[in-house]
């Protein structure tokens, strides 16, 4: 039971710090995330934000009928692509914001938080290996993407059980982020004492055997 409830205890932890910070990243990030971009029209800026307010807001329809809107009319930023698929994965349509991270993707091969947004769909859909590929293909983008090494370490932690991997990618979240968080620093304790009472285990085996 205990281990079910640090089971639901990180994952929502997870997803609560993800959630929010790639809200903020996908806002801020606007129009800029393609080189030598063409201008943008100062209506079309106003139409992003209008969008924005919207996916903040809850209205996610509005909201989805102007990124589309902007998408059509910019294919060639990744901005728009990368909110639609939060919108989706937050209402948890998995096939949907597959396909709009994979789009933003496509726009921009650089883009960190469309790796690591995509591993949160494989992560969910139970396709391990597939979300610790993105995870990885997003800190090889930007070595610095605390979520990345968030993501990741929950990954190795919960579902790979790989605890030295999760212990080293819980400490880079928390070299990169400017406070450290708390429970992060728990779950940190908690892998470091499991991976010691597993080692001295497993001399135990090693002595016995030669004995």
């Amino acid at each position: 039971m205990r281990f079910i409830n640090i089971i639901q205890t990180r994952v929502k932890s997870l997803m609560l710090v993800a959630g929010i910070s790639i809200l903020l990243s996908g806002c801020q990030s606007s129009f800029l995330t393609k080189k030598d971009a063409v201008p943008v029209e100062a209506k079309t800026q106003a139409s992003y934000q209008r969008a924005v307010l919207a996916m903040r807001s809850g209205q996610t329809r509005r909201a989805l009928q102007l990124f589309n809107s902007i998408h059509k009319m910019y294919p060639g930023f990744a901005g728009p692509q990368l909110n639609i698929g939060l919108m989706y994965l937050k209402k948890n349509k998995l096939s949907k914001a597959e396909k709009a991270f994979k789009q933003a993707i496509k726009i921009n091969r650089d883009n960190a938080i469309g790796y690591n947004l995509l591993g949160v769909v494989y992560r969910r859909s139970g396709k391990f290996n597939e979300a610790k590929d993105q995870y990885m293909l997003a800190i090889s983008k930007d070595s610095k993407y605390a979520n990345a090494h968030l993501n990741l370490g929950v990954l190795y932690d919960l579902y790979m059980d790989d605890l030295k991997q999760a212990v080293h990618h819980y400490e880079q979240y928390q070299k990169l982020i400017q406070t450290a968080d708390s429970k992060v620093s728990r779950w940190i304790i908690d892998l470091k004492r499991r991976t010691k009472k597993t080692q001295t285990s497993q001399n135990r085996v090693n002595r016995g055997k030669k004995g």
